[in-house]
C-alpha cells in the first residue's frame, strides 16, 4: 500500500536519486499537469527551474520516500509581503 506523500509550496525536497549535490535538494513550486516544479539552486550560481514526473514523487528507494522534505523557505512569504507594500502604497 503506497501513501500519498503531501508537499506545501516552499517545502526543500531532497531527491534521493540524484548524485551531483546541485541537484539533490530543490524547492517545490507546486503540480502543473504530469509534473511537479521546482527551483534548484545550480552550483551555487543561481537558481534554475526544474521538473519531475508527478507519480515519481511517491517512489520509493531502499524502503524510504525517494524525496523527503527536509525543509521549508519562507522566501514566498516575504515576496508576498514586499508586493503587498507596493499595492497598498498604490491603493492608498
Amino acid at each position: 500500500m503506497s501513501r500519498e506523500i503531501k508537499f506545501r509550496k516552499g517545502d526543500i525536497i531532497h531527491n534521493r536519486y540524484a548524485g551531483h549535490p546541485s541537484i539533490k535538494y530543490f524547492i517545490y513550486l507546486g503540480v502543473s499537469g504530469r509534473y511537479v516544479n521546482g527551483l534548484e539552486l545550480r552550483e551555487g550560481k543561481g537558481l534554475k527551474k526544474c521538473q519531475y514526473y508527478k507519480s515519481s514523487m511517491n517512489e520509493m528507494l531502499d524502503g524510504e520516500p525517494a524525496f523527503q522534505v527536509v525543509g521549508h523557505t519562507n522566501a514566498f512569504d516575504v515576496m508576498k509581503q514586499d508586493l503587498s507594500k507596493f499595492i497598498q502604497e498604490a491603493t492608498a
